[in-house]
């Protein structure tokens, strides 16, 4: 009897961490555009591929937007987006061996730098594998088999900053609730500019005017015109009694400038028993 395959596709792609053996470094790209006085720039980014074997890698590029998770929303195809980058890099080389150990440099040319609006613009450069991996699978079934094929595709995103550029933040809420698994804060930040912001936090725990405790959050980019929720488990080390807690988040990020603006806003906490 004929082994029928099945063949699956997979197709990794990750922006911040490497895989399989395979990195790129910087992780991202955040330019300005405004310190540049011709109508080019030329930046570069390093791969480094298995310590063991030769890998051969192509280069492309496309776009992407932030969705209101922070996350990447990519959009191969071409666009008609004033703010998609990708059809301005031109990159060399856009296809490459790398020696066992061994890093290449890959060369980022962004032309016609005046034909981009005011605020960000945006692209991701893919960075793939063009040697697929493939693994046999047992699936339990006689007669049949599974096959799976691996490619390895990072993508690096790009950010560039042009024309007056506007980064504003604000807090539009943030307040505090009670899970099954604890107490949490939530808070719903905006990014109202012509530009992402890229944030960092703390909540302050503060009790009769002192501050009793202090702890950071993850932070995140919000892209521009878009909000983000985060919420966060209370830390209650120090939380030691019952009364009133007021927690006081600071949001940090820096604006069109370059200068930090701080964000605050306060909730309270009553504690009656045990928490």
């Amino acid at each position: 009897m004929m082994k029928k395959i099945l063949g699956l596709f997979i197709s990794l792609m990750m922006a911040s961490q490497a895989f399989a053996s395979i990195a790129v470094a910087p992780m991202r790209l955040e330019i300005n555009a405004n310190k540049i006085k011709g109508n080019y720039l030329t930046t570069s980014v390093n791969v480094t591929g298995d310590p063991h074997k030769v890998m051969r890698f192509k280069v492309s590029s496309g776009y992407f937007t932030l969705n209101d998770k922070s996350e990447l929303n990519i959009i191969e195809e071409k666009t008609q987006d004033p703010h998609d980058l990708s059809g301005k890099i031109r990159f060399v080389p856009s296809e490459f061996n790398v020696q066992p150990g061994k890093s290449q440099r890959v060369r980022l040319n962004i032309i016609n730098l005046n034909q981009l609006p005011d605020g960000e613009s945006r692209a991701i450069l893919f960075i793939e594998d063009v040697d697929p991996k493939e693994f046999n699978l047992d699936t339990g079934r006689a007669g049949y088999g599974a096959q799976l094929i691996v490619k390895t595709r990072l993508g690096v995103p790009i950010y560039l900053d042009k024309g007056k550029v506007s980064k504003v933040g604000d807090i539009e809420y943030f307040k505090i609730t009670k899970e099954k698994d604890g107490l949490y804060t939530e808070a719903k930040i905006n990014s109202t500019g012509n530009s992402k912001i890229r944030y960092t936090g703390k909540v302050q725990i503060i009790k009769d005017k002192k501050l009793i405790d202090e702890y950071n959050l993850t932070g995140h980019p919000v892209g521009h015109g878009n909000h983000f929720v985060t919420r966060d488990k209370i830390k209650t080390d120090k939380i030691t009694g019952a009364g009133e807690y007021t927690l006081r988040l600071v949001i940090t990020y820096e604006d069109g400038n370059g200068k930090k603006q701080n964000l605050k806003q306060e909730a309270v906490l009553s504690i009656k028993g045990e928490i």
